[in-house]
């Protein structure tokens, strides 16, 4: 039985870490059943009867890439509390992570959510705990005295959006001089009244198998 179990996460596992791989290669538009297959050397047998549709499959993979995304963010903000890193250091790693090839896929598969209903239905709680990750990842790596709850989730909020409009620009050009320029001033707008929260002990432990080379620009 436990081997039976075991065979089952893999194949699940090796299926949608395949679909991830292959959202960020080529794209949502570009996604077939066919090249899945190939590359996890699977059988389309397994492939439906772990995952109904494609579309299915797509929510998984892409419920995954935004579970890395915010492991890789929690690491850095605890980086950032624990003094291994500066804040300069911090913004720009938090912007790699937002202009990286993993999360532009993720904004690509949030597009198609608005014209496919399906997928939109099937990927809801991951968009759903994806925001409620991101506003406690602010919220424990920074504090904005005297700023009530309130106030402070609608700055987060813009930080976050600020992040993600530029991650969209970049797709279309970015060169290193606009990284700097974007860096300087999110530090300045956004982190400028902001203090650095002591460690949180208590924070979730996060495994270090993040696949980190998920997390680089993509090219030009």
């Amino acid at each position: 039985m436990k081997k039976r179990l075991r065979n089952k996460a893999d194949t699940i596992a090796k299926l949608k870490n395949t679909a991830c791989d292959l959202l960020i290669s080529q794209g949502i538009l570009n996604l077939s059943i066919q090249p899945i297959l190939e590359k996890s050397g699977l059988s389309k047998g397994a492939l439906f009867h772990h995952f109904p549709t494609k579309n299915h499959l797509i929510a998984a993979a892409y419920s995954d890439l935004l579970k890395e995304a915010s492991d890789e963010l929690s690491l850095i903000g605890q980086a950032l509390q624990d003094g291994r890193i500066c804040q300069k250091e911090f913004v720009q790693r938090v912007h790699d992570i937002f202009c990286s090839e993993l999360f532009l896929s993720s904004m690509e598969i949030s597009i198609s959510n608005r014209t496919e209903p399906e997928l939109r239905k099937l990927a809801d709680k991951a968009v759903t705990e994806w925001w409620a990750t991101l506003s406690r990842f602010w919220m424990d790596t920074f504090t904005l005295p005297g700023r009530s709850s309130q106030q402070a989730i609608q700055h987060w909020i813009m930080a976050s959006n600020l992040l993600r409009g530029h991650a969209f620009t970049s797709t279309f050009r970015e060169d290193l001089g606009s990284r700097t320029a974007f860096c300087e001033a999110f530090e300045e707008m956004i982190l400028s009244s902001a203090v650095i929260s002591t460690s949180n002990l208590d924070r979730k432990s996060f495994s270090c198998n993040v696949d980190h080379k998920r997390f680089h620009h993509p090219p030009k």
